[in-house]
């Protein structure tokens, strides 16, 4: 009888340390919607501050320009250079969701769309696309 029960308490400490392992190892992992959430909040830590290369759908046809912006938190501000000249820009960034309105001396164009690491891409108020990539 000894032997067998023995054998129990044997099995039963082995059962204790595997759940023992297993809750310890499960406390220090971080849990899948904590990975899954550091992956934008990463990207948006990102400064935008720079120069970007613009490519846009304008009233006559894709047009280039060059924007410097500068980044302070989630306010954006700086210029937008085109083939007309420059104009001022402000916007905000809010997770990975970009906004911003060029004030040109006709009409102010503004813009909305995501950054993904050193590209934006979105539209335009009037319905046009733009892409913009960090020079």
């Amino acid at each position: 009888m000894k032997t067998k029960h023995s054998i129990y308490l044997a099995c039963a400490l082995v059962i204790a340390i595997a759940q023992t392992s297993t809750l310890s190892h499960a406390s220090t992992a971080a849990p899948a919607s904590t990975l899954q959430n550091a992956t934008p909040d990463n990207d948006a830590a990102r400064s935008l501050t720079g120069s970007w290369q613009v490519s846009f759908a304008g009233r006559k046809g894709e047009r280039q320009a060059t924007m410097q912006l500068r980044q302070d938190d989630n306010k954006l501000s700086g210029s937008f250079e085109g083939g007309r000249g420059g104009a001022p820009l402000t916007g905000s960034l809010s997770g990975n969701h970009v906004s911003f309105t060029v004030k040109m001396p006709r009409r102010k164009v503004e813009f909305t769309g995501t950054v993904e690491g050193d590209k934006m891409t979105g539209s335009t108020k009037e319905g046009g696309s733009w892409t913009a990539t960090r020079q």
